[in-house]
C-alpha cells in the first residue's frame, strides 16, 4: 500500500516565515512607543471631549480636544483654547496626560540609554544599543521605580513651594495650582492655569526661581540627576562624561542666552513692566534669565513673545530647536547633539572622523548619527513650514505671517509651547499640521535615534569607491 505524504511540515515552515516578520514588527521598539503615545492621546481626547471637562460658553470641538490632548501628552504647551476654561476634571485629565507623556518618554529613553540589549517588552531578549554608559545588565523595573521616585520627589518639592507662594499671593486654589504648575514645569510642558501663563508673576523672584529650577532639573535628564545625587551623597563619586557635557553645555546655554536677551531687550520689552514703570537692572536680568530657561522646551512665558525684538526671536528659534538633555522630559534635538554639531563646525574632526573633548574621544559613529539626526530635523522643519504657509495662505486671521508661522513651527517640533498667539487662529488643516509636528517632535525625533537592526552582510565584492568634490 502506497504511503500518503501530507504537506503539513511544509505549510508550517511557510506560515512560520510569513508570521515571523509580522511578530517582529509588532514587537519592535518603534511600534511599542508609538502605540503607547497614540493610545494615551486617544484616551485623553475622549475624556476632554466630555461635557464635564469643559466650562466654556460654546462646546469644545473634537479637533480642539485632540489638539489639547496631543499638546499635553507631547508636553508642548501650545493651546487652541484657554486652559483656564477647562473644569477641575478637565485640568486633572490634562495633568495626567502631561505626567504620562513626560514619564513615558523618560522611561523609554532611559531604558535605552542605560540597559544594554533591552527590548521594550521588558523581557530577556537582547538588542544592541548605541549608547551604553553603564556596563552590564540592569533591572528595568528597578530603574522605573527609581525614575518615579526622583520624579515624584522633585515634582512634589516644587509643587509644595509653589503652593505656599501662591497662597501668600492670594491665588485661588493654591494647592491645586501649585501641583499643576509643579508637574507642568518639571515635565517642561508649559501648561498653566493662568490665562496669560506667568506674566502676572514676571517680577516675582520666588516663583521665577522655583519654576526655573523645575524646568532645568526636568530638562537635564534622569541619568544626570541620578549622577548628581550620587555625587552629593558620595563626594568621591566621579561624574560621568555625559553628565559633564550636559552640565557644561546647559550652563553655557542658560547664561549665554540670558546675556543675549538682556542686551537685546534692555531697551525693548525688558525696559518697562505692564503698567509702564521702568525696570531696574536686577528685574531685567530676572526676565532675561527666565526667558533663556523657558525657551528650551519649557513653554512658560513672563513676557509676550511677539513683543520681543527680531534678534531675540531668531535666537529663540535656536534655543527651541536645541531643547534639553537625552532621557529628559524636554524635547528638541537635544543638547548633546547640538554640542557635537557645533564642535564639528568650529573644530572639525580628526583623521578618523572622531571628536576629542575633555580628554575623551567621541567615535565617528555617534558623530555621524548626530549629524544625520540634525539634518532630518531641519528637513522636517522646512516641510512643516511650507505646509503651514499653504494651509494658512487663505486664512485672514493668520495670513502669510512668516515670522509667526516660523516661530510656531519651531515651537511645535521642539515641544516648547511658546507662540505669537496665532495657535487658536489656525485653520483646521493648520491645527492638524501642528498636531503632527508636536507628535513628531516628541516621539518621532526619539525614534530617529533608535538603532536599526539590519542584517549585516559580509560583502566580498562591492561597488568601486566614488569621488565627490566638496566645497
Amino acid at each position: 500500500m502506497k504511503k500518503e505524504i501530507y504537506p503539513v511540515p511544509f505549510l508550517r515552515i511557510r506560515i512560520y516565515y510569513i508570521m515571523r516578520p509580522v511578530k517582529e514588527f509588532f514587537r519592535s521598539e518603534r511600534v511599542i512607543i508609538f502605540s503607547y503615545f497614540i493610545i494615551t492621546i486617544l484616551s485623553g481626547t475622549i475624556l476632554l471631549s466630555l461635557p464635564v471637562a469643559w466650562s466654556g460658553e460654546t462646546a469644545l470641538s473634537p479637533l480642539n480636544a485632540a489638539f489639547t490632548s496631543v499638546s499635553a501628552v507631547c508636553v508642548t504647551g501650545l493651546a487652541v483654547v484657554d486652559t483656564a476654561l477647562y473644569t477641575r476634571f478637565g485640568q486633572i485629565v490634562i495633568l495626567l496626560l502631561i505626567q504620562l507623556g513626560g514619564l513615558g518618554i523618560v522611561t523609554f529613553s532611559t531604558l535605552y540609554l542605560i540597559i544594554p540589549g533591552l527590548r521594550m517588552p521588558l523581557n530577556n531578549s537582547q538588542i544592541l544599543l548605541e549608547f551604553n554608559p553603564e556596563k552590564g545588565k540592569r533591572d528595568p523595573r528597578r530603574i522605573i521605580k527609581i525614575i518615579l521616585f526622583y520624579t515624584l520627589t522633585l515634582e512634589g518639592t516644587g509643587a509644595f513651594i509653589l503652593a505656599v507662594i501662591f497662597k501668600k499671593r492670594g491665588v485661588p486654589e493654591p494647592v491645586f495650582t501649585g501641583i499643576f504648575h509643579g508637574i507642568s514645569a518639571f515635565c517642561n510642558a508649559g501648561f498653566s492655569r493662568f490665562s496669560n501663563s506667568l506674566e502676572d508673576f514676571a517680577l516675582d523672584v520666588p516663583v521665577n526661581l522655583t519654576v526655573m529650577a523645575l524646568i532645568i532639573t526636568g530638562g537635564l535628564g534622569f541619568m544626570v540627576i541620578r549622577d548628581l545625587f550620587r555625587k552629593i551623597l558620595h563626594p568621591g563619586h566621579r561624574l560621568r562624561y555625559h553628565t559633564k557635557i550636559m552640565l557644561s553645555a546647559t550652563g553655557i546655554l542658560i547664561l549665554g542666552g540670558a546675556v543675549f536677551f538682556f542686551l537685546a531687550e534692555s531697551r525693548g520689552t525688558f525696559s518697562y513692566d505692564a503698567s509702564g514703570t521702568p525696570l531696574n537692572g536686577g528685574q531685567r536680568w530676572l526676565l532675561a534669565l527666565f526667558q533663556s530657561v523657558t525657551e528650551r522646551t519649557a513653554g512658560f512665558n513672563t513676557v509676550s513673545q511677539k513683543d520681543l525684538s527680531l534678534p531675540s526671536q531668531i535666537f529663540s528659534l535656536l534655543l527651541m530647536i536645541i531643547g534639553g538633555g537625552s532621557g529628559s522630559t524636554a524635547g528638541g534635538i537635544k543638547v548633546t547633539t547640538a554640542f557635537m554639531i557645533f564642535f564639528v563646525m568650529v573644530n572639525g574632526l580628526n583623521s578618523r572622523g572622531e571628536l576629542r573633548f575633555l580628554k575623551r574621544r567621541i567615535p565617528s559613529e555617534q558623530v555621524n548619527r548626530a549629524s544625520l539626526f540634525f539634518l532630518k530635523a531641519m528637513g522636517f522643519l522646512f516641510v512643516v513650514l511650507l505646509a503651514l504657509l499653504f494651509s494658512e495662505h487663505g486664512n485672514p486671521l493668520v495670513g502669510a505671517d512668516l515670522e509667526a508661522l516660523l516661530f510656531e513651527t519651531f515651537s511645535a517640533l521642539g515641544t516648547v509651547g511658546l507662540s505669537h498667539g496665532i495657535t487658536p487662529l489656525l485653520s483646521g488643516p493648520g491645527k492638524i499640521i501642528i498636531i503632527l509636528t508636536m507628535f513628531a517632535g516628541r516621539v518621532g525625533l526619539f525614534t530617529m535615534i533608535l538603532p536599526r537592526r539590519d542584517r549585516i552582510l559580509e560583502r566580498y565584492v562591492d561597488w568601486p569607491t566614488g569621488e565627490v568634490l566638496i566645497g
